[in-house]
């Protein structure tokens, strides 16, 4: 009854003090850039305007003519929209798209871009996502720059896309890199009882939701189902794992499509409590990052 108690407490400490936390971590990682701006006489950027980002990461498929770390901009759209509800804080809104299109991100359709080749871009942020569905390499500069990321504070969120009959590569390839750079048996699963599972929403014995495309649905007034979805949209679900720096967990690594979750508002793919646990996922998860 106390943890049950202490939980709840924390949940709603996190909801009302959101905005306040988030801007106190932006400070810690060395984002008070508004102070800096200001005094120097510089017109404000993002990182003054609003509490809170989503940086992709972009890096080369081994497919060269495959660019994929930029599908479906509308799911981080619709994150932040969710989370600015919750936690009352000012986040940079995504323009021009709609829960799955466009299926490819343009010039302006993510909050920002950023690359482990840019070391000094990147510690600007104290979380950064990244996403995609085949396999992809790090060179040792890139490893290099994560691994100094990380150990200055910093937060990834890895969440591999499968889609058609593809496997789970992008988390293969992530898994991979994370154990070279961080060392043999570095990724660990995340138990359950982790808080990152139960800070602003309690997502109870399941943990990570794992997406499922839905085939039918039946709407009003008809007589059969109808098949609805995009082809073979479906996670693997490994469990979440993730790295710890000491007692932080400082990357999350997902292979359960929760991004895609993030795109289906209306539930015609994984149904509409999927998307429900999807976006309270990524709350958790970002809320965990920019408090520890």
């Amino acid at each position: 009854m106390k943890q049950e108690r202490k939980q709840m407490n924390r949940r709603k400490f996190l909801k009302k003090a959101g905005g306040t936390i988030i801007g106190a971590a932006l400070t810690t990682v060395g984002l008070d850039s508004t102070v800096k701006a200001v005094s120097a006489g510089e017109e404000p950027d993002d990182l003054d305007k609003y509490d809170f980002l989503i940086p992709r990461v972009q890096y080369a498929h081994e497919k060269k003519e495959v660019d994929r770390w930029n599908v479906r901009p509308g799911g981080d759209a619709n994150l932040l929209r969710e989370l600015s509800y919750v936690i009352r804080c000012r986040v940079k809104p995504i323009r021009g798209v709609n829960d799955w299109q466009p299926q490819w991100a343009v010039e302006g359709q993510l909050n920002t871009v950023v690359t482990f080749d840019e070391p000094e871009e990147i510690k600007k942020y104290p979380f950064l996502f990244m996403t995609g569905e085949n396999h992809y390499k790090f060179n040792s500069r890139q490893k290099n720059n994560l691994k100094e990321y990380i150990s200055r504070g910093g937060f990834l969120l890895m969440d591999d896309c499968v889609v058609g009959s593809g496997g789970d590569f992008f988390y293969k390839s992530s898994y991979e890199i994370l154990e070279e750079v961080f060392g043999t048996g570095a990724v660990k699963r995340i138990p359950l009882q982790h808080e990152i599972f139960h800070n602003v929403y309690d997502l109870g014995d399941t943990g990570l939701p794992y997406m499922e495309r839905q085939n039918i649905i039946f709407l009003p007034g008809m007589r059969r189902p109808k098949q609805v979805g995009l082809p073979y949209m479906h996670g693997q679900n490994h469990g979440a794992r993730g790295v710890f720096i000491d007692d932080r967990l400082a990357v999350f690594l997902s292979s359960t499509d929760i991004h895609c979750g993030w795109c289906d508002s209306h539930g015609f793919e994984f149904g509409k409590q999927n998307y429900e646990k999807a976006i309270q996922m990524g709350i958790n998860i970002i809320m965990y990052a920019i408090s520890h």
